[in-house]
């Protein structure tokens, strides 16, 4: 029981259950309503209040119980608004049928910017959302140009549509309120009216309205769909499309996901177009005679894309160099920004927690990954070395790789001009004196990294998955085997027959610790070998040079040897001697029965040899753990020299 009152009457717990339940003129409910009115200010009360407006007086109130409810609920602290939950008792009353206009705008008219929007979500009721809309109107100002600062302290309308769950008025009143595309004439002129700056402060108010689009988009997931409605054929539309294809993609419906991403390849062919009039420009055809080459295309063009070629044919004799390259950079920025994630889903998480959870099916992200790749593939053809990009970036390459990635055919055409591409996107070489930033030196990794990439799938371009292919069997590294998983390994052993040293490799790959495979199975590797035993046997006795590394590795190769069903001796004796007397046991820390046998047998009874063998040179690591077992075994059973660790040469 509450004890905020004197105890008078039924408790209030069972008031604001009879409240929210009976019907409005009955002795518990009139009770309920003495009680709320003799109950001073506080959650008490307003609990009980809430009860009533939502329960036995739901229809009708009166007066000084909604104005208690609008008063006590504004009065609540801002800081205790959060997502889902909204000011509900002054909403309730606002929202009630008892309420009249006139309190509504008084209300308002008090509240702030966040308390309007939840007060304005989803079952608000129309008379609300009207009253919100009126209000929202009248504080402005609105439609103003776009400008850095409203990111920082935006507007009314900024400030509500970051409420997610809006009333549909609410909503489209509120995207009609957003400051405008700005323009390069609204950008006030500087004291010396540098051009220069005008333009970079009208760039970064662009830049701006472009954030501006991405919260609305990122907050208003339920309304893509609608946001899309509301801005075709306004400034807003390729902001929103870009948004829903390149920020939030996971959260944007199939259907429409794979709408917008369809509308935006369409937009390649624009830059395709302009790309080669701009090159028959350079080689000497007039304007007239490129018009009459590309008439075919021209007939089928949209009016858009025909606008846009026209500012490149209208004259201007240097303005063709500037579409020289244009639909290369079209593909290049898109897979840099737009098409990021939806090219590599993997890459789609926060900076902590866990990866997003698409909406759409892998099945489409495939589909349009590929999709991506035939319209880069035309890019690809029309690739052209630029002799203006001296400092090449990974974003140089980063469409290539997307291509070769998920085209689902490279032919030898794609791999030669893929190969032309590679030949002049590498990291600049860098003067003595040159100094070079943390930024510059990340980029350099970065497309060097790629690289790399680029060339493993050019080198296997059969890879069941391209993204992680291995490249030519000759280049690949046993530490590179050694990291990929189970499948990729398996399929490139497949589709590589006959290459011993590529199995010998795989084999030695076992003995990293990255390269536990509970699916792939040493034996089944060796197997896969023209003379398996005898490889191994090789491979064993000469471990120092063909393997080298830490005792894990060791222990690695050791374990895999001495798990073989019918490991031989020669094989054993052929082992790191500290190695094999130390790992492979039924227990941890105990050593493989055979290799306790194999010694057992060798050294017999022999007090003097089981003596020497204690005092051997070998040891866990440096030089002396690469000593033979067998060699071991033999000079403590003889009495001889102890033999020398085994070269790397």
């Amino acid at each position: 029981m509450t004890v905020e009152e004197p105890r008078t009457g039924l408790p209030i717990e069972f008031l604001r259950t009879i409240a929210a339940r009976s019907e409005p003129d009955t002795p518990p409910v009139r009770m309920a309503v003495e009680r709320a009115r003799k109950l001073s200010a506080g959650s008490a009360r307003d609990d009980l209040i809430l009860a009533l407006l939502r329960g036995a007086l739901s229809t009708s109130a009166p007066e000084w119980m909604l104005q208690a409810a609008i008063d006590g609920g504004l009065a609540k602290r801002e800081t205790h608004l959060y997502a889902g939950s909204p000011l509900h008792l002054a909403a309730t009353a606002l929202a009630h049928p008892s309420c009249i206009d006139r309190w509504r705008e008084e209300a308002l008219r008090r509240c702030s910017v966040p308390q309007i929007g939840a007060l304005g979500r989803e079952g608000c009721g129309d008379a609300m959302a009207r009253t919100i809309v009126a209000e929202l109107n009248r504080r402005g100002p609105h439609g103003q140009p776009m400008s850095p600062d409203l990111l920082e302290q935006p507007g009314v309308a900024q400030s509500i549509l970051r409420e997610p769950g809006l009333d549909d008025a609410v909503f489209s009143a509120s995207l009609g309120l957003l400051p405008d595309c700005p323009e390069f004439s609204e950008v006030e002129d500087t004291e010396d009216d540098d051009i220069l700056e005008r333009y970079e402060a009208y760039m970064a108010a662009c830049e701006a309205w472009e954030s501006m689009w991405g919260r609305v988009v990122s907050v208003q997931t339920a309304r893509h769909r609608q946001l899309l409605t509301w801005a075709k054929n306004t400034k807003a539309n390729q902001a929103v499309r870009t948004h829903l294809l390149g920020t939030v993609p996971w959260d944007v419906e199939a259907s429409l996901l794979e709408e917008v991403a369809t509308g935006d390849l369409a937009r390649f062919k624009r830059w395709a177009l302009v790309t080669r009039a701009c090159r028959m420009m350079r080689d000497g055809l007039s304007a007239p005679q490129v018009r009459e080459r590309l008439s075919a295309d021209l007939e089928s063009a949209a009016a858009a894309d025909l606008r846009q070629l026209e500012l490149f044919l209208d004259g201007a004799l240097e303005r063709h160099e500037y579409g020289l390259h244009s639909a290369v950079s079209w593909v290049r920025a898109a897979a840099e920004k737009s098409w990021r994630y939806i090219l590599n889903p993997a890459d789609a998480k926060p900076r902590y927690g866990d990866p997003h959870i698409w909406r759409a099916p892998d099945e489409l992200l495939v589909e349009l990954g590929r999709r991506f790749a035939d319209v880069a593939l035309e890019a690809l053809r029309l690739w052209e070395a630029d002799a203006k990009n001296t400092r090449p970036g990974p974003q140089d390459l980063r469409w290539l790789h997307a291509l070769l990635v998920h085209l689902p055919n490279l032919t030898t055409e794609v791999r030669e001009k893929a190969r032309t591409v590679l030949q002049h996107t590498r990291p600049q070489p860098r003067k003595p004196w040159e100094a070079v930033d943390f930024a510059t030196e990340r980029s350099d990794r970065e497309l060097a990294g790629l690289r790399s990439a680029v060339e493993a799938i050019l080198g296997d371009p059969a890879a069941a998955a391209r993204n992680t292919g291995l490249g030519n069997p000759d280049q690949v590294t046993v530490q590179r085997l050694s990291a990929v998983p189970d499948d990729i390994l398996g399929d490139y052993l497949s589709r590589h027959p006959g290459d011993d040293e590529l199995v010998e490799k795989a084999l030695l790959s076992f003995a990293s610790r990255d390269s536990y495979r509970p699916n792939l199975r040493f034996a089944d590797v060796l197997e896969r070998h023209s003379t398996p035993r005898a490889a191994l046997l090789r491979m064993t006795t000469d471990l120092r040079k063909r393997l080298g590394g830490s005792p894990q590795q060791r222990e690695g190769w050791a374990r895999q040897v001495l798990a073989l069903p019918d490991c031989s001796a020669d094989l054993i004796r052929a082992l790191p001697a500290w190695t094999a007397l130390t790992v492979g046991g039924p227990a941890r820390g105990t050593a493989h029965t055979t290799v306790a046998s194999l010694v057992t047998t060798t050294l017999g009874a022999d007090e003097e040899a089981w003596s020497r063998l204690a005092d051997s040179p070998a040891s866990y690591a440096g030089p002396t753990a690469w000593l033979r077992l067998g060699d071991i075994l033999d000079a403590a059973a003889e009495g001889a020299a102890w033999p020398k660790p085994p070269t790397v040469r």
